[in-house]
């Protein structure tokens, strides 16, 4: 396999130099989540954190000083690019700023309705769920232009658009503002929970995260919406390519038809989840508490899952299952490349040296062990 890799990079000095950097730079890394918080300002429909026990049934009681000692020991234990979340992690500012002491990279993410301190260095993706009527109408709030000029010219800002059944057709318009606005924009696909799926097939009772939904018109994309995802996104591709921070080996990977994962028949969990079989990756919930059996999303039907996080975790998992042509090994190239592009601040700018510089200057250190399979 290394010799049909060394081939593939003799024959391509720019795909040389891509992997290089990735090799370099985005091996080793540990990640593990984080909830924050219980609480949040929006009640979006189909959220995946407010319609299962597995979020908000644990008690958010924790002092300041509990946040301290437990980041401490997180970073003790080798994890060394932290994912916060919550519900809305922006709500407990204190919360990131005692991570910030341990950490210097890390993500957030966010609903962009509160404008996070600039002094924190964690790279934050936006959420957003179409066009400002259609955002407003799915979130319970009209808070699209409020996050838009949060976050405007932010350089850890990128917005990720909730692709879902809805809001298809406004691909293009959330790109267009995004491009307007100097943000930098990238997709996430809507992914039911295994309580959201039940209640549109079953049908359910009225909730503030379920209430326009029905069996006939929901959220969940279908086979023709994935069709049409995959066109327009690509579209916006070659548009905006300043904007636009896609992998078309990925775009083409998320949006086939059928589950991206081997689901067990008798648990209905994903066995080929590399974020599930990770052995350091925790999903800690507000008690700091996890679970082995929990990925980086509570509550999801991992039939369904097209997150973005676990889709392109599993892609830079398979290296070995993409040497077997120069456009298969590529392709794993760019959703590498891609998904440091999301997780790294100015990472096109940024010469393997000054990499390897960071990375040797830095105690707190970059990586991904035991996750990403590099040679």
């Amino acid at each position: 396999m290394r010799s049909r890799i060394k081939e593939y990079l003799d024959a391509d000095p720019a795909l040389a130099d891509r992997y290089v950097k990735i090799r370099t730079y985005a091996r080793g890394i540990i990640i593990s989540g984080y909830d924050l918080t219980k609480r949040c300002n929006l009640r979006c429909e189909g959220c995946f954190f407010f319609e299962g026990e597995l979020s908000t049934r644990y008690e958010e009681e924790k002092t300041n000083q509990e946040y301290d000692e437990f980041f401490r020991a997180e970073l003790a234990r080798g994890v060394n690019y932290p994912h916060f979340a919550g519900a809305e992690p922006a709500l407990v500012p204190d919360r990131l700023h005692i991570a910030n002491r341990y950490w210097k990279r890390g993500l957030i993410y966010t609903n962009g309705t509160i404008k996070i301190d600039p002094q924190i260095t964690f790279m934050i993706h936006v959420s957003l769920w179409g066009n400002p009527a259609t955002d407003a109408v799915l979130r319970g709030a009209p808070v699209f232009r409020k996050a838009v000029a949060n976050y405007a010219g932010d350089p850890r800002a990128v917005v990720m658009m909730t692709i879902n059944r809805r809001n298809v057709d406004e691909i293009a318009d959330v790109a267009r503002v995004c491009e307007n606005a100097g943000l930098r924009l990238s997709f996430n696909h809507y992914s039911p929970s295994r309580q959201y799926q039940h209640k549109v097939l079953e049908g359910g009772e009225e909730t503030d995260t379920f209430r326009l939904s029905t069996r006939e018109d929901n959220l969940i994309l279908r086979a023709q919406d994935l069709a049409r995802v995959r066109d327009l996104i690509e579209e916006q591709i070659v548009l905006r390519p300043q904007t636009v921070i896609y992998s078309r080996y990925y775009n083409d990977w998320i949006n086939a038809a059928g589950t991206r994962f081997i689901i067990d028949a008798a648990s209905g969990m994903a066995t080929d989840c590399p974020i599930l079989n990770m052995p350091r990756h925790r999903q800690h919930h507000v008690d700091f508490s996890y679970s082995d059996d929990e990925c980086c999303i509570a509550n999801i039907d991992c039939s369904g899952c097209r997150h973005y996080v676990s889709g392109y975790t599993k892609i830079m998992a398979e290296l070995d299952n993409h040497t077997g042509s120069f456009e298969s090994f590529a392709g794993w190239v760019d959703v590498f490349d891609t998904w440091c592009r999301l997780h790294y601040p100015a990472w096109d700018d940024l010469t393997v040296l000054e990499m390897e510089e960071a990375a040797a200057g830095d105690a707190r250190g970059a990586g991904w062990a035991g996750a990403t399979n590099i040679r």
